[in-house]
């Protein structure tokens, strides 16, 4: 049974329709599947009887389903609405969490679809760690085979696992800083000493930049970190992800960089 021509909904409602109700979201994913009685659907959803019926009579009045006997499968229709409100949600899953992060995402650079993030790992400070984002990414480049980033800061713990990684491991790195950053290293004599002995060491490039970077990205073998800091130093938080899109574009920008950058000799470090 279809809705009268003057009982259509607005776009707006059929979403708020199926937005109010996990349910029938639920029931409505499952039926994609195939044709299912009532029973499988509550095995599948965990739908209560009395609701699936009051849900399954609301799809079969809106044309989004069908009954044959005892089994319920979707019209063209009802498969359209339940594919496109699917893709919706994943497009808005990052939404949560990027609003608690948002304020320390630099003004320029990050130039990708933020749907990209959906399913993304954030690390954030928390009270028994409130250096969680630079532990993060020293235990990621403790294990890594090869590492490229570009920056406008320097974190010591950072440095220090880059080159225990280099001049200790088999780790490769290609770093790229912006001009502030090879200024404030000539001023730390210890990151002098490590900057050189990575570059001896044949397993790290150094790259200066002439104008600013406006965030720090690192590609950790096939993993992207993108480290969130309101311009400041420290990271507030970091974005880990393995979608094929950022990482894409984390290896075109880095490279882009690289490019654009002149090679740090290693006697720029003790002048």
């Amino acid at each position: 049974m279809s809705l009268p021509f003057e009982d259509l909904q607005s776009p707006l409602e059929e979403i708020e329709f199926l937005a109010r109700s996990p349910n029938r979201v639920r029931v409505l994913d499952a039926l994609r599947a195939g044709p299912m009685n009532r029973h499988d659907i509550e095995e599948e959803t965990g739908v209560s009887r009395a609701t699936l019926a009051r849900i399954l009579g609301d799809f079969e009045q809106r044309g989004w389903v069908t009954r044959d006997v005892r089994r319920y499968e979707t019209t063209r229709v009802g498969d359209y609405v339940a594919r496109e409100f699917t893709d919706l949600l994943q497009r808005f899953e990052p939404v949560p969490g990027l609003n608690e992060v948002v304020e320390w995402f630099p003004e320029e650079g990050l130039d990708f679809d933020l749907g990209c993030l959906s399913g993304a790992e954030i690390i954030r400070p928390t009270k028994s760690d409130a250096l969680a984002p630079t532990t993060h990414i020293t235990q990621r480049l403790r294990t890594a085979d090869r590492v490229r980033v570009v920056s406008y800061s320097h974190l010591s713990d950072v440095m220090e696992e880059c080159r225990r990684g280099t001049v200790e491991g088999s780790l490769k790195l290609e770093s790229t800083v912006d001009r502030e950053v090879l200024n404030r290293i000539g001023t730390d004599p210890r990151m002098i000493d490590y900057a050189r002995e990575m570059v001896e060491s044949g397993r790290a490039e150094f790259y200066w930049y002439e104008g600013t970077i406006p965030f720090t990205v690192f590609l950790v073998d096939d993993r992207v970190l993108l480290c969130l800091s309101g311009g400041e130093g420290a990271p507030r938080a970091v974005i880990e992800t393995t979608d094929e899109t950022i990482r894409s574009w984390a290896e075109s920008t880095i490279e882009t960089y690289r490019c654009e950058s002149e090679v740090l000799d290693p006697r720029s470090f003790t002048e």
